[in-house]
């Protein structure tokens, strides 16, 4: 069984939206930093040379479609949820 987590910063209690499982919001807070990760690894090696990078081509490749992969299943495991009456 999955745990939900149920975030209510700013948003009142009967409020429609949408619910993650614990797992689902992991997954997201890890897509985040490994986003951040590659935007730095992706800065130009010397501050001078635009066109060489940290990381090959097929690395990055492999990268975004891991980051891909990844939300896909943060989407899938996200539950609308409708107002409470």
């Amino acid at each position: 069984m999955r745990k939900e987590t149920r975030v209510t910063h700013g948003v009142a209690n009967g409020a429609s939206g949408y619910l993650l499982t614990e797992n689902a919001h992991l997954e997201l807070l890890q897509v985040r930093d490994q986003l951040r990760l590659l935007a730095r690894l992706t800065e130009p090696v010397a501050s001078g040379d635009a066109a060489e990078l940290a990381l090959s081509p097929l690395a990055l490749a492999h990268c975004f479609e891991r980051l891909a992969i990844d939300l896909d299943g943060v989407i899938d495991a996200a539950r609308w949820r409708r107002p409470s009456q």
